[in-house]
């Protein structure tokens, strides 16, 4: 049968990565590193030789009589610089109803909204930053909120302006590929990993993310290697041993798949991808009753699982139980609609059952899908150039 891609129901990816905490220690006071307020000249000087009460008390008039905002975000820094974090948002809020924000006031008030469950109000302040100072930071933080709002367009359109300010940025492209790929977008993902990968060698993840996004694009034999060098780098990482059982399941190497998925389970007892991508690993090796077991176990946990019905339609069919094959089998081609394989096992099965026009239609199911992942190999050799030839 046609190597196709195989199906992930979480494509594994971690987090995009959190921004770096504030430093904890206080440099003399943040106005020294500030612009000097206009107006406020002398007050910045008593800061700085360490008359902190008294400059506080001269601001705080300021901002009775006039509400200054240069005198509230010099107020906000004098507070940062005391550990009166929650004083100081205060004074930022007031201070941006009057107007834009510096640029490190503006993402500090962003992170301080995002912690307390106001993201419109986050986005607006990093919209303001990254407009104005075209800042890389301001739009990696943004498409991270985005993420975290389950906003991955937009987070993509984020991260597209990210990468044009910071093109070579290791950062902004490893964010773009983890986001591309978590909405099932490989091409672009690939155009970003493969450099990646190249330029970071030790870096497991990339090679991960690289093999992730060569299934998504259907080229299954080109993903083992970089998945192979993922565990190499970091061997026994749940994610990376998880992604090469259906990979290797996929090039009938189901012995091998199996070591990685019962490693996989050793570490990750419950996880239902593992489970599943075993069963198919078993009743490939004819191992009907350990099959028969996790596929069952795959589906009374996500009934609808692609792999899970996929190999208990399997097993059913080695078992002559051709109704219940079928059924399964019908299952595992609705949850995934990419991959060829069981539209294949229902063109046997229906021919099993004696009824050739059922078989016919699925085996042209089937090879409507291998055309289709033939389309997206030469997507992929045009746009990337890479491409390890699917095994005919």
């Amino acid at each position: 049968m046609r190597a196709a891609a195989a199906p992930l129901a979480l494509l594994l990816l971690p987090a995009l990565a959190a921004p770096q905490a504030a430093p904890t220690k206080a440099a003399p006071p943040q106005a020294r590193a500030a612009p000097r307020p206009a107006g406020l000249e002398a007050i910045v000087a008593q800061i700085e030789k360490g008359d902190t009460a008294g400059a506080e008390r001269q601001l705080r008039r300021i901002i009775a009589s006039s509400g200054d905002p240069a005198a509230r975000q010099l107020l906000a820094r004098l507070c940062f610089d005391q550990k009166r974090d929650a004083e100081a948002i205060v004074e930022l809020r007031k201070a941006a109803l009057a107007g834009p924000l510096p640029r490190d006031l503006g993402l500090r008030l962003a992170r301080a909204e995002t912690a307390d469950g106001h993201p419109a109000l986050a986005e607006q302040q990093l919209r303001s930053v990254a407009q104005r100072y075209r800042s890389v930071q301001a739009l990696m933080e943004l498409a991270r909120l985005q993420t975290r709002q389950k906003d991955t367009a937009a987070a993509l359109v984020t991260l597209r302006e990210a990468r044009s300010l910071a093109p070579n940025s290791e950062d902004v492209l490893n964010a773009f590929a983890q986001v591309s790929l978590s909405v099932q977008a490989p091409m672009p993902a690939l155009q970003v990993l493969e450099p990646l990968a190249r330029m970071c060698p030790t870096v497991a993840q990339y090679h991960y993310m690289l093999g992730v996004a060569l299934m998504q694009a259907g080229d299954v034999d080109a993903s083992t290697a970089p998945l192979r060098e993922a565990d190499r780098l970091e061997p026994n990482r749940p994610f990376t041993l998880i992604a090469l059982g259906p990979v290797l399941n996929t090039q009938k190497e189901y012995g091998e798949a199996k070591s990685y998925l019962v490693r996989a389970l050793d570490l990750e007892p419950d996880n239902v991808e593992a489970v599943a991508a075993l069963a198919e690993s078993e009743e490939g090796l004819g191992e009907l009753e350990a099959a028969e077991t996790h596929a069952l176990r795959a589906v009374a946990r996500v009934s609808d699982h692609a792999i899970g019905n996929l190999a208990l339609g399997m097993v059913r069919m080695k078992q002559g139980r051709y109704e219940e094959a079928c059924a399964a089998l019908e299952k595992a081609l609705a949850a995934d609609p990419a991959s060829p394989k069981a539209p294949y096992q229902l063109s046997l099965a229906w021919a099993r059952r004696g009824d050739e026009a059922r078989s016919k239609k699925y085996l042209e199911v089937y090879r409507e899908r291998v055309r289709a992942i033939d389309v997206r190999l030469q997507e992929v050799q045009a746009k990337t150039g890479l491409s390890g030839g699917m095994k005919r």
